[in-house]
């Protein structure tokens, strides 16, 4: 029986951990005549996006495939980097640091998305994921 690869199962348990702190923050402000308002979410879960529930099962599907030592698990982690850049990068809409302004007579109005701490760490972990499961799968064909 090979050895277990217990880089790659932590990074699969840090990916799932990942989902459930902030991917994304959004934040509005508007002014009018003197007056003006502010509004931040203070940030929203990957769970709560949709993309981090798709995240969590891949990262336990990857997690478990690690554990069994199957040769592909790699592929959970790139498909789990690509989503986590896709968010990170607006890809699907959400993230992407994009802000947003207009202004009109004497009223202006912003928004804005900016990625989250939890986002940053589903990416890494996703890599190292990668990075460990093609190592040792390329152990393994040394061996």
């Amino acid at each position: 029986m090979a050895k277990l690869n217990y880089i790659a199962l932590g990074a699969a348990g840090l990916a799932a951990i990942s989902v459930f702190l902030p991917w994304v923050e959004a934040s509005s402000s508007a002014s009018f005549g003197g007056y003006s308002a502010n509004y931040s979410s203070g940030g929203i879960s990957g769970i709560s996006i949709g993309g981090g529930i798709f995240g969590l099962l891949v990262a336990l599907a990857g997690g478990f495939m690690a554990f069994k030592n199957i040769k592909f698990a790699f592929i959970a982690g790139a498909v789990n980097f690509l989503n986590g850049l896709g968010y990170m990068l607006g890809w699907f809409g959400a993230g992407g640091g994009a802000s947003y302004s207009s202004s009109f007579g004497g009223g202006s109005a912003r928004a804005s998305v900016d990625p989250q701490v939890g986002l940053y760490l589903f990416v890494l972990a996703s890599l190292v994921f990668v990075i460990f499961t093609l190592k040792n799968l390329k152990g393994e064909k040394t061996e």
